[in-house]
């Protein structure tokens, strides 16, 4: 069986709101990888351990074999081979800074997947140790390291490490001149502050932000009201959050045009294509064969996906915003849209898209009863664009 894998993403950044400004680097292609085995992958690991080869190649050899391991469903294998990386590596972080830390950012995830919450929380401080390390000077990639560290402590309910997290990064992005960094962790840190103390002062805040007409503070107006359809949806108010998510889209009037998406499959295994064959997003939506991981039932499967795409044409700090039933089919789409690069602009510009999980009905002869057809797909709709004229702004 062939196997198609995009080896960004085991490393790819998940709240990525402190990505790359205009003085950024270029974003890396994704490794598309044809049509070879397992022990391939570990004999290249071992050929380059075997020659004492860089850092860099031993690392991107062994990401992509804990890429190939983990798509097999072999977790534990994924996850020492990447360990076994970092003890032959962990002391390179002055000289090749990015590569370590996508060694322990794979950790970390890792780790998270398999339950070694510690671990990765260890790893997650690794991640920003080592740019530290081979890059004094904070940048766009310790503001993003920054960041997943206050995720992840918020995930591990420490509120307290992730509200310090955050004042830490809001104070490198001020120094650094990064306003909008600054505005996310303004609105990171009113989110925790609210489900850590639902009737305190976050929600009046919130709502006079997302009042605020000043052309200059549209970032953080248009985040609020996101937030503040969070908080409707949470206490059952969806008519509220339906009205505050239909202004966000209509008020987003700019343009951005989508440059690269990664390969996206909603099932791995089930997909074959010609040798050397690069999927993207459509088509592998379009043929992604899902039986052996979905459930076959697709009422109410449907997610609303909300998320900024910065200056430099990244996506950050995505967010499902409202969903139907349960979204677990979406986690390969939320990697994808998180790896998206779109057009540069002046400004980020704030998005909101649907995805329906779905398949058509098909009628089987002899049969009187029509049966869903076993090849799944996601259709999508876009909501930023408006499609009637915009009224009235509704109340926060």
């Amino acid at each position: 069986m062939r196997l198609v894998i995009a080896v960004a993403m085991l490393i790819a950044a998940a709240p990525g709101a402190a990505q790359s400004g205009e003085n950024g680097a270029e974003p890396a292609e994704p490794i598309i990888v044809t049509g070879i085995r397992l022990q391939d992958y570990r004999d290249r690991v071992a050929a380059c351990s075997a020659r004492d080869c860089p850092p860099d190649e031993d690392i991107a050899a062994t990401l992509t074999l804990a890429e190939a391991l983990l798509l097999e469903g072999e977790y534990g294998g994924a996850r020492g081979a990447v360990r076994a990386s970092i003890g032959r590596n962990r002391d390179q972080g002055r000289g090749f800074p990015e590569p370590v830390s996508h060694l322990y950012r794979a950790d970390a995830r890792l780790s998270r997947h398999l339950g070694f919450d510690r671990d990765a929380l260890r790893s997650t401080h690794e991640i920003l140790n080592a740019l530290q390390e081979g890059i004094p000077r904070e940048d766009h990639r310790h503001f993003t390291a920054r960041l997943e560290l206050a995720e992840l402590q918020m995930a591990m309910a420490r509120l307290g490490p992730a509200l310090r997290e955050l004042d830490r990064l809001e104070r490198e992005a001020r120094e650094a001149g990064r306003a909008d960094v600054v505005t996310l962790v303004d609105l990171r840190k009113l989110w925790y502050r609210w489900i850590a103390e639902p009737n305190g002062t976050a929600r009046a805040e919130l709502i006079e932000m997302a009042r605020s007409d000043d052309p200059d503070r549209r970032m953080a107006a248009v985040g609020a009201r996101v937030l503040l359809a969070r908080i409707h949806i949470e206490e059952g108010d969806r008519e509220r959050a339906d009205a505050l998510l239909a202004e966000i889209g209509r008020g987003t009037a700019v343009r951005r045009r989508l440059r690269q998406s990664p390969a996206y499959q909603l099932q791995a295994h089930e997909v074959s294509f010609a040798d050397g064959e690069q999927v993207d997003l459509t088509t592998a939506i379009a043929f992604g064969n899902v039986l052996k991981r979905l459930p076959d039932n697709f009422e109410d499967r449907w997610i609303d996906v909300g998320f900024w795409v910065m200056p430099d044409g990244r996506v950050s700090s995505l967010e499902i915003v409202r969903r139907g039933a349960e979204a677990g089919w979406a986690d390969p789409l939320l990697e994808s849209i998180r790896g998206r690069l779109y057009s540069t602009a002046d400004e980020p510009t704030f998005r909101l898209e649907r995805y329906t999980y779905t398949a058509g009905w098909d009628s089987a002869t002899g049969r009187r009863t029509r049966a869903r057809s076993p090849r799944a797909r996601v259709e999508y709709l876009d909501l930023t664009l408006p499609d009637a004229a915009a009224g009235n702004p509704p109340t926060p």
